[in-house]
């Protein structure tokens, strides 16, 4: 069973967005966040985002919140 570490932010087709340029975050793709930290950058996009899981492996040399 793989570990769940956090979540990265998704556009509504469920690509992974974050440290693009329609990123509004303006985290670096390889930083993972809680969902409560996560959660305000959610509520204040004017776009529909979601919460892509990270599992432990899928992130090289990942930073956290």
């Amino acid at each position: 069973m793989r570990k769940l570490l956090g979540y990265q932010i998704a556009d509504a087709d469920g690509t992974n967005i974050q440290g693009d340029d329609g990123d509004p975050s303006g985290l670096p793709s390889f930083h993972i966040m809680t969902a409560q930290e996560a959660a305000p950058i959610l509520e204040a996009s004017p776009s529909r985002l979601l919460l892509m899981p990270i599992f432990e492996g899928d992130i090289e040399n990942p930073s956290f919140g």
